[in-house]
């Protein structure tokens, strides 16, 4: 399991456990949060720190999607719009909204790549619901699946064209979800035609070259029991078979309640679902997951 594994650190150097941990069991690769980040040379000296003890080829992930979600204080990351105020631009101005969102991710991904980042996850292809909980909210790049789209396109052309792979998420969507998945079990309870309608972003954006799409930890009641990420009717049937997704389908965080309380359970369930990619952020998290490995 180790080598699908996406680990958060505890701050920002590795701990003597985490250096064990990451020489003994090296995962696929980490991910910083605020916690992590104090400043360009510090990120730049953590994860080089990181890839001495796991080697070169290790992935570094980042939530760096722009707007309240942004992990670093400093330019260009810390004074980037909202995906929703590019909504507004576009239906003023495609062509100019276009533009800008990939301008904007563009030079995010350089600034990425400078520190050392691989992977960014974004960008959000939830539609926006006005009845869906908040967490979504400005996040995403409008309610029509045309915009979101096109504008998500824009995202990931400019993270792509400056080296830094685009993560799309929250498959199948999760605007229309009625609480945070970081603290609760959201549901769904439109029809599975509607949300595979709502889900066209993926389907276009993994046509045009997307290779990793993260799950959405939420139940859509029309077809299923468990949320997304641990569903194989969602990951299996649905993203690999009907959408005909090849690329790494990576579970959101497994430290989220919208999964459950047991980590090492939910990891071991998202890999029988079909997830190649296994997210685990928190510190306490990490730990439960390396002992029972």
């Amino acid at each position: 399991m180790n080598k699908q594994l996406i680990i958060g650190q505890d701050g920002t150097r590795l701990t003597a456990q985490e250096r064990q941990w990451l020489k003994e069991t090296p995962p696929l690769g980490v991910i910083l949060f605020a916690r992590n980040a104090g400043s360009p040379e510090q990120v730049k000296a953590l994860l080089s720190e990181v890839r001495s003890c796991t080697g070169q080829g290790t992935w570094a992930a980042i939530d760096e999607e722009g707007g309240r979600v942004n992990r670093m204080a400093w330019p260009p990351f810390n004074a980037r719009r909202h995906a929703a105020d590019y909504g507004v631009m576009y239906e003023r101005n495609a062509g100019t909204a276009i533009q800008a969102v990939y301008q904007d991710s563009f030079c995010t991904g350089e600034a990425l790549r400078e520190l050392g980042f691989t992977h960014n996850c974004a960008p959000v292809l939830d539609l926006f619901h006005p009845d869906g909980h908040g967490i979504i909210g400005k996040r995403s790049f409008g309610d029509h699946v045309d915009q979101v789209a096109v504008l998500a396109t824009a995202c990931m052309h400019g993270l792509h064209d400056a080296g830094i792979a685009a993560v799309g998420k929250h498959f199948p969507g999760h605007g229309r979800a009625n609480a945070d998945s970081h603290v609760a079990v959201p549901e769904v309870d439109a029809p599975l035609d509607t949300i595979l309608n709502e889900a066209e972003p993926f389907s276009r954006l993994i046509a045009d070259g997307l290779e990793h799409v993260m799950t959405a930890h939420v139940i859509y009641t029309d077809t299923d029991k468990d949320v997304a990420t641990i569903s194989p009717f969602w990951v299996g049937h649905v993203l690999r078979q009907k959408v005909g997704f090849s690329g790494r389908i990576w579970s959101d965080d497994l430290c989220m309640k919208g999964v459950g309380n047991n980590v090492p359970a939910a990891a071991d369930a998202a890999l029988k679902a079909g997830c190649d990619v296994l997210l685990v952020c928190q510190p306490e998290g990490v730990r439960a997951v390396y002992e029972n490995l």
